[in-house]
């Protein structure tokens, strides 16, 4: 394909992404965020290892709508991890939280697309070391299983883990919790 068709076609995770920030709010006051952040890690997952089973045989309008669901749960697990990052954090702290924050997202961006480029280098040296659609095959399915993998933490959260910022909580009344608490 030309680097425009290819553009065209991959275009489609970015606009599931952008559908998404309106679907995200009615989903985590439905499910909850520790809910949202379980499931959606393993759909996300799938969705990043499916380009595995892409052969050149695979329709076009097929890989198109496949990336755009795919971009959609992404999204959904980006902004739910994000959003939860800062339930937390007191107004005061909120700069310095943002930027660690931004570290970590760069780190671990680097981390990813360090073992997908280790996982494409070692699919070539297995051949005769020239890099065709098939050998990005392993560098899919390995990332995707790293995603997936992301689950365990989430199954620590608490139930209720920021239900109060998803609305599925109120806010407790100040006045109430002071007489609460003593």
């Amino acid at each position: 394909m030309s680097p425009f068709a290819s553009g065209s076609i991959t275009f489609a995770a970015a606009i599931g992404a952008i559908a998404m920030k309106f679907a995200a709010p009615p989903i985590l006051r439905r499910f909850g965020f520790r809910n949202v952040l379980v499931v959606n890690a393993l759909i996300a997952g799938a969705f990043i290892a499916l380009p595995a089973a892409f052969t050149p045989a695979t329709p076009v309008l097929l890989i198109t709508a496949l990336l755009l669901v795919g971009g959609f749960f992404r999204s959904l697990q980006f902004t739910s991890v994000n959003a939860l990052q800062f339930a937390d954090i007191p107004r005061e702290r909120m700069s310095a939280a943002t930027t660690l924050t931004s570290v970590a997202q760069q780190l671990s961006l680097s981390i990813g697309i360090s073992v997908g480029a280790m996982a494409l280098e070692f699919s070539t040296n297995t051949s005769d070391g020239a890099i065709e659609a098939d050998s990005f095959r392993p560098a899919f399915l390995l990332i995707g299983v790293l995603a997936m993998l992301s689950v365990v933490p989430f199954l620590f959260l608490s139930k209720d883990a920021a239900d109060e910022m998803s609305g599925r909580r109120p806010a407790p009344d100040p006045v109430t919790a002071m007489r609460e608490r003593g």
